[in-house]
């Protein structure tokens, strides 16, 4: 997340929004950005529903919690998906960096 953070700018100078996808409860999702202090917006997602529409509800438990697969997508303004990055699970290596997301941005 902290990759994210130093990267916002980069985003916002390309015209593109990050949205986290949290598979936690409102409150829990509410406490961690508020932990995390980012400029972003994040999507409560308990049941998993929006993660399951991207294929990526798989649960993974990490550090006692569970998680879904690590992924990232790019979705245009028309609404159509333009990029794709799902993880195979831990560790870190399985995301997606900022540079490969800004790399794929639509120009």
């Amino acid at each position: 997340m902290g990759q994210l953070q130093e990267a916002y700018q980069q985003f916002v100078q390309h015209d593109a929004e990050i949205l986290v996808i949290a598979p936690q409860e409102t409150f829990r999702v509410k406490d961690w950005r508020g932990q995390l202090k980012t400029p972003f917006r994040f999507l409560a997602d308990p049941t998993a529903w929006v993660c399951a529409q991207y294929g990526i509800a798989k649960q993974l438990v990490v550090h006692e919690e569970w998680v879904n697969l690590p992924a990232a997508f790019i979705v245009d303004k028309s609404g159509i998906l333009r990029y794709a990055h799902i993880g195979r699970g831990w560790p870190m290596s399985e995301r997606a960096t900022p540079d490969e997301l800004l790399e794929n941005l639509p120009r």
